[in-house]
């Protein structure tokens, strides 16, 4: 290796070292923060972040991605040169849109410093305290237990002291000084769990976050689907009762739960007692309404669990890939619901599907990508702030190839997200949200979300008269 490049590498080596004992010291002697550059606010549905406690607070619209495909990431110290570097451009080209990506402590280089990272630790945070619990039940319906011991203790002393430890642990190894959370995925659906984690666990993992990391800004993946949640059967079941019974009440599910690998399912239902699952042969799947009552129940079942975990973070969302591609109006009225839960302050990010989780076989990536580019848009007029992905590992990244072009004149559009939203029309799958600037220039973003039928775009000073099925059309008026 040529002396320059030793010296580098050397270099990189010793600031590592250095931080790590840096770490061990500050957990040894006593917790002192790290510093974050970022402070938040939150007002008219957006985040806005002030870096280096100067300036003035900025509205920030979130693209941010959980795993970067073709790019692996690896908490080993790059000794070559040529290779650090071949990584590095490699992570720039494939992370160029985004603006926050998901970081283990560990797995952070200094390459990746300018985007935000975001720390999801509380899952197993969560359940390495309840795993000490003795004689919680065990097998198919052990997160009935689990979840019923989460709210006996969540108040508990013990449970604080677990939690502070945890996050001065997490503290002093943070990856990056511009750093934000994300909270238990799919919290109201259990995360891990086959059994929603309470709200009031959700909050307390805020809370005593907050202590600690006062600038905190924590999202909250609230659902997979918004069919319906054990969440749900709780607050149902409670109407009529004081408290929920030791053991699962299997008697009012359907009998054909019990036979299938996760009995438990059966409890999923929506607002109004609806079924989320249908089982046969010991095998489930959803059970099937029509377009009307599938959009009437997701609004109601996802305003009521916002509400209730309202307390949980800051910004929220939910990601619905099979669901979105299956009806993408839903992004639309994902949105309305949330905001209504959570009330107009409130950041909205959505979950997109980055790597062809949820494509079908015989579609190819780029026409997935459209209409991906028609729930995002159509979430955006509804008034979402930001986008998040999540990437299959399994899949071979063709989907996010093409999705990097999108991406790119979406980060060319964001200007105009950014602007006051003067107006905004929903008429069915007709999506029209109208913005303006301090010039009194106006724009529009508009969205089709029918797959099959063009909708007419009568707009006065606008040349465009129809919107072909699944078309997003963004222009100066």
């Amino acid at each position: 290796m040529p002396s320059h490049q030793k010296n580098k590498v050397m270099k990189r080596i010793s600031h590592l070292m250095i931080a790590a004992l840096l770490s061990i010291l500050t957990v040894n002697s006593g917790f002192s923060q790290r510093p974050t550059d970022i402070e938040w606010e939150y007002d008219s549905g957006w985040a806005l972040q002030k870096e280096n406690s100067g300036g003035k607070f900025e509205k920030l619209f979130a693209i941010g991605t959980w795993h970067v495909p073709g790019y692996i990431f690896s908490d080993s110290i790059e000794t070559d040169e040529q290779a650090y570097q071949s990584k590095a451009s490699l992570f720039k080209e494939r992370a160029a849109p985004f603006n926050m990506i998901f970081v283990n402590p560990g797995q952070q280089k200094k390459y990746m410093s300018d985007k935000i990272h975001i720390l999801n630790p509380f899952s197993s945070i969560l359940h390495s305290f309840v795993d000490r619990a003795p004689a919680l039940p065990k097998g198919k319906d052990k997160d009935y237990y689990r979840s019923q011991y989460m709210k006996t203790i969540v108040n508990s002393p013990e449970f604080d002291m677990h939690l502070d430890s945890k996050i001065k642990q997490l503290l002093v190894k943070l990856p990056n000084e511009k750093h934000i959370y994300s909270h238990i995925d799919e919290i109201a659906l259990g995360g891990v769990s086959k059994w929603a984690v309470p709200p009031s666990v959700g909050a307390k993992i805020n809370e005593r976050l907050k202590q600690f990391d006062k600038n905190a800004l924590v999202f909250v993946d609230l659902l997979g689907h918004s069919r319906g949640s054990t969440y749900l059967f709780e607050k149902r079941y409670l109407q009529t009762h004081n408290t929920l019974p030791a053991n699962p009440p299997y008697k009012l599910i359907d009998q054909k739960a019990l036979d299938s690998e996760i009995p438990l399912l059966g409890f999923s239902q929506a607002y109004n007692g609806l079924p989320v699952y249908q089982f046969n042969n010991g095998k489930y799947s959803y059970s099937e309404y029509d377009v009307e009552t599938l959009k009437s129940i997701w609004y109601e079942n996802t305003k009521l669990i916002a509400a209730a975990y309202k307390e949980s973070g800051d910004v929220f969302g939910i990601n619905a890939f099979r669901d979105f591609f299956a009806l993408p109006v839903l992004a639309g009225i994902t949105v309305d619901a949330l905001k209504e839960g959570l009330g107009l302050k409130t950041p909205i990010w959505l979950y997109f599907d980055g790597n062809g989780y949820a494509k079908p076989a015989d579609l190819s990536a780029k026409a997935y990508v459209i209409m991906m580019k028609c729930q995002i848009y159509t979430s955006i007029i509804h008034g979402a702030t930001g986008i998040l992905f999540w990437n299959d590992w399994s899949k071979k990244p063709e989907v996010f190839d093409a999705l990097l072009p999108m991406l790119e004149d979406l980060n060319k559009n964001v200007s105009i997200i950014k602007l006051k939203t003067i107006e905004t029309k929903v008429d069915g799958d007709l999506h029209i949200m109208f913005k303006q600037n301090a010039k009194g220039e106006k724009y529009i973003i508009a969205s089709n979300t029918s797959k099959t039928e063009n909708i007419k775009l009568n707009i006065a000073k606008i040349q465009k008269k129809i919107l072909q099925p699944l078309e997003v059309y963004i222009s100066k008026i």
